[in-house]
């Protein structure tokens, strides 16, 4: 039965079931603390994996030269810098409960600038798929 499933479908699930504790988690750790301290504690957690990996796979030569990465540090800051935000909000008193579908709705705007930017195409079914959930998020946030 696994078989039959498309390779990238159980990752997928699983970052959809890691995501989905992670914003709770980061709520709960944030009670109390500055948006540093939150972010200092959880980014300790990359500073391991990236550790284990470079150990694991071999060091430097995992390292993207070039052109190319330069473009993937520029896609770490932003990812990073968006982390800070979610953590702002959160302390600001964002619920968690909007603030993280909120910020969830990201894939919009990548899928906007994917047909911008790199030429991709869009369907009609998914055009439809970005407004409901645009739509959903509304509906998440108002009284």
């Amino acid at each position: 039965m696994l078989d039959s499933i498309p390779k990238w479908v159980l990752p997928a699930v699983g970052a959809f079931i890691l995501w989905g504790i992670w914003g709770v988690l980061l709520k709960e750790a944030q009670e109390g603390r500055s948006w540093q301290e939150v972010y200092v504690t959880t980014n300790s957690a990359i500073v391991i994996m990236v550790l284990l990996i470079l150990v694991k796979e071999g060091g430097l030569s995992l390292f993207i030269p070039g052109k190319q990465g330069l473009i993937a540090l520029a896609a770490g800051f932003s990812g990073t810098i968006g982390y800070i935000f979610v953590i702002k909000a959160l302390e600001a008193g964002g619920k968690v409960s909007v603030v993280i579908p909120l910020t969830q709705l990201s894939p919009a705007l990548t899928v906007l600038l994917g047909v911008l930017v790199l030429h991709e195409s869009l369907t009609a079914r998914q055009a439809l798929g970005v407004v409901l959930a645009l739509i959903s998020v509304l509906l998440l946030s108002v009284k």
